[in-house]
């Protein structure tokens, strides 16, 4: 999760949060002059043309974003073959919708690339059909998650800036996961993702075909019903630690959560006790020095409570959100074991028909034939005749899909040792960046009380106040 892009998007988290957020838009039609104070070499990272031909500028493209231009140095010390950035979103007004776009830079050096950089345009839905496409094409692979449609920030409005700075954050994130990947940067939906221009980008979807989908939900829909027979003990441990840390995770997320509540009702008493310490220095002459600096610390602790809660906690449940991604790619898996052992099954009852018929005595076969009933001995030769075509299709069949189970678990096997390397990783970051949050957070507060103090003794406030001999508390 935490790559080195990754890691370059916390660290401008604190910038994009200082920065103004798009409000509101211009629409200019497609034949009036557009006023460009610089030479982009890409129209589209500032403007962005609708299918009506519509072009739509935001009046704050580069404050809204949280990669700003200067961060292009980390770009090119980057060694890996491809590099992708998402940052710059606009917000676009149509006729019959407001949606948000983001700007994707793709840097690389690979042959499959005609050239070496390009910038292109895509909104929220676009990542969508990515990922459904990469789960069609790579069922038995881990396909990164999505960030949630309207659960990522829940209490926030899906236009407002928070909320919009925390999408782009987890679509980076996802983004950064499948190029790495090493068999899903390969794949041609991406590449057109990555490269193609609006127009030709549209064609391509609508040319999708739902058929592959299908057959996959009626294959999770049998894997409801039908037990496995031969289950996997590597698969199911897999599959019992992610249900272990999927629930110590969420845990955790609801602790940090109900926190954050508590902090944001705590902000609110900060900001009633510092006009009480405001208002009685002015009625204590005497005292009015200790009150004012009381009242100048409690300003600093809410600025410090401020900028502590301006961070909503959501790596704990983007992070839930990536093990239910692997445990979808462990039922797809069991999805493929189950059609291969339902049609063993299918197999084994076909040639257990074939051996009772074949089992038939002669004798029974003269007395049904004496009764008249030469309709019933046709009907067994028809019976052999059609369990001779079916078996060897069976067969065929059940080594087909033995062999893509086999596949299915040599890619599983492969990812999972990934995401394993991967995931000690990225839950060393997230604990680390929590605990520095809250050190950082209490280090601010600390310094705020500490330098009222250090300014009270130096003016001669408090300087000869003795603290006496120490008392003896009973036990």
């Amino acid at each position: 999760m935490m790559t080195s892009s990754e890691t370059e998007v916390e660290a401008l988290g604190e910038k994009g949060t200082e920065d103004s957020a798009i409000l509101e838009v211009s629409t200019m039609a497609v034949g009036s002059v557009v006023k460009q104070e610089s030479r982009d070499t890409d129209f589209l990272s500032n403007y962005s043309t609708s299918v009506e031909g519509s072009v739509i500028a935001s009046p704050s493209i580069d404050s809204f974003s949280t990669l700003p231009e200067q961060e292009i140095s980390d770009f090119q010390t980057d060694t890996r073959d491809l590099q992708v950035k998402v940052d710059n979103p606009q917000k676009h007004l149509e006729t019959l919708e407001t949606y948000i776009t983001f700007r994707i830079t793709t840097r690389s050096t690979g042959p499959e690339f005609e050239e070496r950089e390009y910038i292109v345009r895509r909104r929220y839905n676009d990542f969508i059909w990515l990922r459904q496409k990469l789960v069609d094409s790579y069922p038995t692979h881990i396909i990164p998650p999505m960030p949630g449609k309207h659960t990522l920030l829940a209490q926030l409005d899906r236009y407002s800036k928070e909320f919009i700075i925390a999408r782009m954050k987890l679509l980076h994130v996802f983004l950064n996961r499948v190029v790495n990947h090493p068999i899903l940067s390969c794949d041609k939906n991406l590449h057109i993702f990555l490269t193609a221009k609006p127009a030709e980008f549209l064609i391509h979807r609508k040319n999708r075909s739902n058929v592959l989908v299908k057959v996959t939900d009626s294959l999770q829909n049998i894997a409801s019903t039908y037990t496995i027979k031969q289950r996997h003990y590597e698969f199911e441990q897999i599959r019992d630690y992610c249900i272990a840390l999927s629930e110590k995770l969420g845990t955790i997320d609801k602790i940090n959560h109900r926190i954050h509540k508590e902090r944001q009702d705590y902000l609110l008493e900060l900001h009633q006790l510092h006009p009480i310490f405001t208002l009685w220095a002015t009625s204590e002459p005497e005292l009015a020095p200790i009150l004012l600096a009381i009242a100048k610390a409690i300003e600093c602790n809410t600025m410090a409570q401020q900028k502590l809660l301006e961070t909503i906690p959501n790596e704990e449940r983007e992070y839930i959100s990536y093990i239910d991604a692997v445990k979808s790619a462990l039922s797809r898996r069991d999805s493929m074991q189950i059609e291969y052992e339902m049609t063993i099954d299918e197999l084994g009852k076909k040639r257990i028909e074939k051996d009772q018929l074949m089992g038939l005595t002669s004798g029974a076969t003269s007395t049904q034939n004496w009764s008249g009933s030469l309709w019933k001995a046709e009907s067994r030769d028809e019976k052999l005749e059609r369990l001779g075509q079916t078996i060897p299709r069976l067969a065929k069949q059940a080594e087909v899909l033995q062999d893509r189970v086999e596949c299915a678990n040599e890619n599983l096997r492969s990812d999972l040792q990934r995401w394993n390397v991967e995931k000690q990783r990225d839950l060393k970051h997230m604990l680390i960046s929590m605990a520095n949050r809250q050190i950082r957070h209490y280090q601010q507060c600390m310094n705020a009380w500490e330098e009222i103090l250090t300014g009270l003794k130096l003016d001669g406030i408090g300087s000869d106040v003795s603290v006496g001999p120490p008392m003896k508390i009973p036990v």
